[in-house]
C-alpha cells in the first residue's frame, strides 16, 4: 500500500514538474565546450501541513545535515538532479541534461535520526506536500560555483556562455 502511494505521489510531482519546467526557448542548449555548472548550495523554503506560520529556509549542500526550525526534525538533500524527468513506467527519476533547465533536489527528513520521508524540492514549482508528510520545500535559489545563482523567476539560458565562447 504504501509502494503505491509512493507511486502515486511520484506521478504528481512528474506532471507539476512538467508544468512547472521553464519554457522550451529558455532551457540551455549545451555545446561540446560547454560545462554543466558546479552545484555549490540550495536555499530552501520549508512550510509545515499543520502549522502554517511555521516557515524556515536554510542553504543547504549536498550530503549535509541541516536542522528544520525549532523541531526535533532534521534535513539532507542526498541527491541534485539538473534538469528533473522521471520515467513512469519504470518509476525512476533522471536528469535529461546536465544543466539546470528543471532543477530538483532529493530530500531526506528525519526526527531523532530515524528517516521519516523523503520528498523533493523544486525551483520552478512551489512546495509539495506528499499525502503523509508533514513537511514540504521549495528550493527558492541554487548557488553554483562557477555561475551566478538561479532563482525561480530567472532563465538556466542566463548560465550559459555567449555562443563560441568557452567558460
Amino acid at each position: 500500500m504504501r509502494h503505491g502511494l509512493m507511486r502515486h505521489g511520484l506521478r504528481v510531482l512528474f506532471l507539476a514538474a512538467l508544468l512547472a519546467a521553464p519554457p522550451a526557448p529558455a532551457q540551455v542548449k549545451p555545446s561540446p565546450s560547454h560545462r554543466a555548472p558546479r552545484l555549490d548550495a540550495v536555499v530552501l523554503r520549508i512550510r509545515h501541513r499543520v502549522f502554517h506560520d511555521f516557515q524556515d529556509e536554510q542553504r543547504v549542500r549536498l550530503n549535509q545535515d541541516f536542522v528544520i526550525g525549532d523541531t526535533e526534525f532534521t534535513g539532507r538533500v542526498v541527491r541534485y538532479v539538473p534538469d528533473f524527468a522521471m520515467d513512469l513506467k519504470a518509476h525512476k527519476v533522471f536528469s535529461r541534461t546536465d544543466y539546470p533547465n528543471n532543477p530538483a533536489f532529493q530530500i531526506i527528513v528525519r526526527k531523532n535520526k530515524v528517516p521519516q520521508d523523503t520528498t523533493w524540492a523544486l525551483l520552478h514549482m512551489p512546495p509539495h506536500f506528499a499525502r503523509t508528510s508533514l513537511l514540504a520545500f521549495q528550493a527558492i535559489r541554487i548557488d553554483f560555483r562557477d555561475r551566478p545563482p538561479l532563482y525561480p523567476d530567472s532563465s538556466a539560458a542566463a548560465l550559459a556562455p555567449p555562443q563560441g565562447k568557452h567558460p
